[in-house]
């Protein structure tokens, strides 16, 4: 049997509309996917990360990579603190390791690290001791080292996995300052 133009017609106008449709619900999939797991903001407040991140920058979070895998050094992530507010710091120690400051110098498991991330001076805290990070906790330190409140001190402490909120990634506001992190 075959198809007439008026039919042939409607089987393409059927086709490009069901087209459509499949792509403006792949389109939305992927805008969920993204806004759920990419699309977590955090305003930073404060100096502790400078120069990186700079205080009233909006930052966004990966929050799907520490669902697949573990933190890792020198990641810069956001959790939410004790006070319940969310900081941003920078990963120093992982769980397991033992933490030592001496003379402005980081050992991790009695070894020295390399931190290219501060130069200069810059207060222990209660890490003058050496200190064994938990399981599923993480030593943390704010790249500006002397304003940070960070894992140097006790009132803040190591922070755990569970506080973690993602990894940041993007730098999306003021527009004038975009970047990858």
């Amino acid at each position: 049997m075959r198809m007439n133009d008026e039919d042939s017609k409607k089987n393409l106008i059927f086709d490009v509309i069901l087209k459509w449709v499949v792509d403006i619900i792949l389109v939305v999939v992927f805008a969920l996917f993204i806004i759920n797991y990419y699309g977590e903001s955090a305003v930073v407040s404060g100096n502790s990360m400078n120069p990186i991140v700079e205080n009233e920058e909006m930052v966004l979070l990966d929050q799907l990579s520490y669902e697949l895998k573990e933190p890792k050094r020198f990641d810069v992530i956001a959790y939410v603190s004790r006070s319940g507010d969310v900081s941003i710091k920078r990963i120093i120690g992982l769980p397991g390791e033992t933490v030592q400051i001496i003379d402005n110098t980081i050992y991790i498991d009695g070894e020295e690290i390399e931190d290219k991330y501060f130069d200069g001076k810059f207060e222990s805290g209660y890490v003058d001791e050496a200190i064994v990070i938990g399981d599923n906790e993480y030593f943390v330190m704010g790249d500006n080292r002397n304003v940070s409140e960070d894992s140097r001190f006790e009132y803040v402490g190591n922070i755990s996995k569970d506080d973690i909120l993602g990894k940041i990634w993007f730098v999306c506001y003021p527009f004038n300052k975009l970047r990858m992190l």
